[in-house]
C-alpha cells in the first residue's frame, strides 16, 4: 500500500463520543436527488443546461448528491457535491483523518490523465457532463474544494478533479478548474497551509475536533470562481470530473454552487418616480426601468422587451418600448412606464417585464414584477376616549401631506394633520392624505369608540375573626379594570379588594388614615378617584406584663383590638410546659394557679391566618 503506516493509524478518540453527542450545526446531503434535478439547480441567470449524463460507479454510498450548508462554513448555501468516495461521507464533524469509500472502479478517464503528473492510475472517478448554451460571453460558476489528502500528503498524492470545457472557440478541452489568475489546477498540492495558503481553510487532523467547522475533510479551499470566454448562443459541452489518484482511499469532493452556472447576462432593475413609496400608484407614481449590461459593451446591441401579469396595456401603463437599443460604450438603459387610472377598484395588478433572450431556446434573460396599487399604503389608528373626553387623532403627521376629515362633527377642524375629537358617542371619521410633491392620496377610516367614565366608590369593614387593624375593603366602582389603593400610612396595592392590617404604636387610643382609590378604565385611559378615612379605636395590643393582685388596673392577659371568644390562646412556662389553653379565649386569664414568672403565648384567629407569638410577664 502506498500510504504505509497511515493505513493502519485508525484515529479513534475520546472527543469522537462527544462529538456525536453534541448539538451543533450539520451539513445536510441528499444523496437520493436525480441527477437532472441536481444540476439544473446549479442554472442562474442567462445559461440552459441539457443532454445531462452521469458516471459515477459507487460500491455502496452514492458518489454525489445535493448539499445544503446552513452554517457558512464553505461559503456556499447548497449545491452540486461529486466526491471519489461517498456524498455522505463528507459530513462532519472531522472525526476522522482517514474517511474512505471504496467504489471499484479503475476506469481511466482520458482527461483526468491530462492533469495527472506522470501518468498514474486513476480509482473511483465521477463523471458528470451536460451540454450548456449561454446568453452573454462569459461562463461562470464558483465551487470549494475539499479532501482528506491534507495535510500528510501534499507531496505525495494529489487526488485530482477538473472542469472541462469544449466547444466554439475553444482548442481541444479546456480545463476551468485553475488557480485565480493562473493556468495550475486546483490541488491538494497547489493550495495548502503553505502554498497559496490565502486560499486555504485548515479542518485539523481528525484527531482534534473543530466545534467551528462541521466538514468531514481534513481542509479544504474558500470559495473559487471558474469563468471561461464564450461564444454568445453557442452550445458547449462541460464535463464535471474527480478521481483518487494511485489508491482509493483518502477521498476528496468538490462542492459546486447552486444557481452560480451563470453568464454576464443583462440585468432589470427599478426606481419609482416618487422613491418614498414602494410600488407603482395609479395615475402618480410612474416606474423607472432600467437595463444594464456587463458583456459585449463595445458592440451595439438591441434588447427586446415583452410585457404581461395582470395589468394592461393602454389602460393600467402607458406606451411602453417593445426593444432598446444600445450604443457601442453605453452600459446602462432606462425608460419611463407611466401608470394610468383606470377607474376600477383592483388594487392588486402586476407588470411583468421580460428582457427576452435573443438566443432561441434559451430562457428570458431576466424579469422585473412591478405592483401597482390603486393609492399607497395609508392606515389611520383607532382609538378610544372616555365619555366627553377628547382625543387628538394622527398624533404624528408626515409634513409631506395634507390631510382633510369627515364628518365635521365632533373635530375641532377637518383641513388640519391632527385635529381633536370629542365624542359623546362612538364614531367612525374618514381621513384623506394628499402628498404635496406627487399629488397621490390615500384614504382610511378610524373609529372613536366612547367608552363609559369609571366612577371611583368602596366601602371597608372589620372582621370578628380578625384585628381591628385588619381592614376589608369593598370595591364598589364601576367601569373600571384597574384599581390603584392608597392607605394613609404608605402601603399601596393593585388589588381589586385587597385586605390591609395596619400597624400603629401601643400608646395610640384612636387613629385616623386617609384612603384613596383610583379607578381606570384602560381601554380609554380615564380615571376616577374616591377618598374616604378609616378610624380605628383602641388599636390591636398585646400586653407584655401583668400584675394579678385584684386592683382592678392591669390584673388580666386584656388583649386590645380582638373580639372575645374568636381567638386561641396557649400558654407555656420557661420550661415549655403547657400551663393553659383555650378555643375561645374571653380575654380574662389572671395567672391562675400560676406564680410571678415569664411565660411565652401563642394567640391565634379561626381561619388560622393571623398569630402572634411571644412572651408575658406575670406578677403577684
Amino acid at each position: 500500500m502506498h500510504k504505509g503506516p497511515f493505513l493502519f493509524f485508525v484515529f479513534v478518540f475520546y472527543f469522537g463520543f462527544c462529538w456525536a453527542n453534541k448539538s451543533h450545526a450539520q451539513l445536510k446531503i441528499d444523496d437520493a436527488i436525480g441527477i437532472n434535478e441536481a444540476i439544473n439547480r446549479l442554472v442562474g441567470q442567462g445559461v440552459k443546461v441539457s443532454n445531462i449524463r452521469v458516471n459515477c460507479p459507487s460500491s455502496s454510498g452514492r458518489p454525489f448528491g445535493y448539499f445544503t450548508d446552513n452554517s457558512g462554513t464553505l461559503g456556499i448555501e447548497d449545491g452540486l457535491i461529486m466526491t471519489s468516495g461517498s456524498a455522505i461521507n463528507a459530513i462532519g464533524p472531522n472525526n476522522s483523518g482517514t474517511k474512505s469509500q471504496s467504489n471499484k472502479n479503475e476506469k481511466q478517464d482520458p482527461d483526468l490523465a491530462q492533469i495527472i503528473a506522470s501518468g498514474e492510475k486513476q480509482f473511483d472517478a465521477c463523471i458528470i457532463e451536460f451540454d450548456v448554451e449561454v446568453f452573454a460571453d462569459t461562463l461562470i460558476f464558483d465551487y470549494v474544494f475539499g479532501s482528506e489528502e491534507y495535510l500528510e500528503f501534499i507531496k505525495d498524492y494529489h487526488d485530482v478533479f477538473g472542469f472541462f470545457i469544449s466547444g466554439p472557440g475553444i482548442s481541444g478541452k479546456l480545463n476551468l478548474a485553475t488557480l485565480p489568475g493562473g493556468f495550475d489546477p486546483v490541488s491538494v498540492k497547489n493550495i495548502n497551509n503553505a502554498t497559496n495558503s490565502q486560499l486555504y481553510i485548515d479542518n485539523g487532523t481528525g484527531s482534534t475536533p473543530f466545534e467551528s467547522l462541521f466538514l468531514q475533510y481534513d481542509g479544504f479551499t474558500k470559495r473559487l470562481e471558474s469563468k471561461v470566454a464564450v461564444q454568445v448562443c453557442q452550445k458547449y459541452s462541460l464535463k464535471l470530473a474527480i478521481c483518487d489518484i494511485k489508491d482509493d482511499i483518502y477521498d476528496a469532493g468538490i462542492f459546486i454552487a447552486g444557481k452560480s452556472l451563470r453568464t454576464k447576462a443583462p440585468k432589470l432593475s427599478l426606481r419609482y418616480e416618487h422613491p418614498k413609496f414602494k410600488t407603482a400608484i395609479e395615475g402618480c407614481n410612474g416606474v423607472f426601468v432600467k437595463v444594464t449590461r456587463q458583456s459585449k459593451i463595445n458592440e451595439a446591441i438591441t434588447f427586446i422587451l415583452k410585457y404581461g401579469g395582470s395589468a394592461s396595456n393602454n389602460l393600467d401603463y402607458g406606451n411602453v418600448p417593445d426593444s432598446i437599443q444600445f450604443i457601442p460604450g453605453q452600459v446602462d438603459y432606462e425608460y419611463f412606464i407611466p401608470i394610468l387610472t383606470d377607474q376600477e377598484l383592483d388594487d392588486r395588478e402586476t407588470i411583468l417585464v421580460d428582457l427576452i433572450n435573443p438566443c432561441p431556446g434559451l430562457p428570458q434573460v431576466d424579469q422585473l414584477s412591478i405592483p401597482i396599487r390603486e393609492t399607497f399604503e395609508y392606515n389611520q389608528m383607532d382609538e378610544k376616549i372616555c365619555f366627553k373626553d377628547s382625543i387628538q387623532l394622527n398624533k404624528k403627521p408626515s409634513e409631506d401631506f395634507k390631510y382633510s376629515w369627515a364628518p365635521a362633527l365632533g373635530l375641532s377642524c377637518i383641513e388640519c394633520p391632527s385635529p381633536w375629537a370629542k365624542a359623546e358617542a362612538t364614531r367612525k371619521y374618514w381621513s384623506k392624505a394628499v402628498d404635496i410633491k406627487s399629488g397621490c392620496f390615500a384614504t382610511d377610516s378610524l373609529e372613536v369608540k366612547v367608552e363609559p367614565i369609571p366612577t371611583a366608590n368602596f366601602s371597608f369593614e372589620t372582621n370578628d375573626n380578625y384585628t381591628n387593624l385588619d381592614v376589608f375593603f369593598k370595591n364598589q366602582s364601576i367601569n373600571a379594570d384597574k384599581f390603584s389603593w392608597s392607605f394613609g400610612d404608605g402601603g399601596l396595592s393593585q388589588e381589586r379588594e385587597p385586605l390591609y392590617q395596619y400597624t400603629v404604636g401601643f400608646d395610640q387610643d384612636t387613629v385616623y388614615y386617609p384612603i384613596t382609590l383610583t379607578a381606570q378604565n384602560t381601554e380609554a385611559g380615564c380615571v376616577d378617584t374616591a377618598k374616604n378615612f378609616v378610624k380605628i379605636g383602641d388599636p390591636f395590643f398585646i400586653p407584655n406584663l401583668i400584675t394579678a393582685n385584684k386592683d382592678n388596673f392591669n390584673d388580666s392577659f386584656f388583649i386590645r383590638g380582638i373580639r372575645a371568644g374568636k381567638w386561641s390562646l396557649i400558654l407555656f412556662n420557661r420550661w415549655g410546659l403547657k400551663i393553659y389553653e383555650t378555643d375561645t379565649y374571653d380575654l380574662n386569664w389572671q395567672g391562675e394557679s400560676v406564680s410571678s414568672g415569664v411565660y411565652f403565648y401563642k394567640i391565634q384567629n379561626q381561619p388560622g391566618d393571623r398569630i402572634f407569638t411571644g412572651w408575658v410577664s406575670v406578677l403577684k
